[in-house]
């Protein structure tokens, strides 16, 4: 279970901080300008921001239930990646119900 606690872990702490990065980015007004959906991109936004968070509290929350040896650790540390799926949806459906169209939101 501690290798995969680490794993898990590893691909939290990789995955938060692009998506910090991303999230950073989408703060310019020049990849502003680029998005012609504005509710796709606050929903892109919404989930740029907050996955650190739900990644930092579910990894926290794993290892202190993997160490009082509760049996829901793994379920604990695959939250945030539920989160992603669940974003991803909301996104796909905002941006298809934008113009029919998936992966139309942003222009090139």
């Amino acid at each position: 279970m501690t290798v995969i606690l680490w794993a898990f872990t590893l691909f939290h702490v990789v995955v938060g901080m692009a998506s910090l990065a991303t999230a950073v980015r989408l703060l310019a007004p020049e990849e502003r300008a680029h998005w012609r959906s504005p509710v796709a991109l606050l929903i892109a936004e919404f989930m740029c921001w907050i996955y650190p968070i739900t990644a930092f509290v579910s990894v926290r929350s794993a290892w202190g239930a993997n160490e009082a040896g509760h049996p829901f650790a793994l379920v604990m540390i695959l939250a945030p990646i539920a989160w992603l799926v669940v974003m991803g949806i909301a996104f796909a459906i905002v941006d298809f119900a934008e113009d029919g169209v998936l992966g139309n939101a942003r222009e090139a």
